[in-house]
């Protein structure tokens, strides 16, 4: 959970908002959403791979390690930009 919230703090730069919303009803459901940039459709399809960063000082292991822990454990999760200034990352519980 520290790295998808140290993302979005880094995706919301000075301004902006970073929201944690839980469901119940129909699935269990936490997301964690920020307003920032989003995920281009270019970067999508890479952001799970080792190694592989935008950030000028990122090493790229964050996001693939988060998507590790949550397989290893059985969830189901995604990262999708909605529209423009609306990423969630979201972890569903069985």
């Amino acid at each position: 959970m520290l790295n998808i919230v140290k993302n979005a703090i880094e995706a919301i730069g000075s301004h902006g908002t970073i929201t944690a919303v839980t469901h119940t009803e129909p699935n269990r459901v936490l997301i964690i959403r920020d307003t920032g940039s989003g995920i281009s459709l270019e970067i999508s399809s890479y952001i799970f791979t080792p190694f592989f960063s935008t950030k000028k000082d990122g090493q790229g292991i964050g996001l693939t390690l988060n998507r590790e822990i949550l397989v290893n454990h059985g969830l189901q999760f995604s990262l999708n930009t909605l529209q423009q200034g609306c990423t969630e990352f979201s972890i569903y519980f069985p």
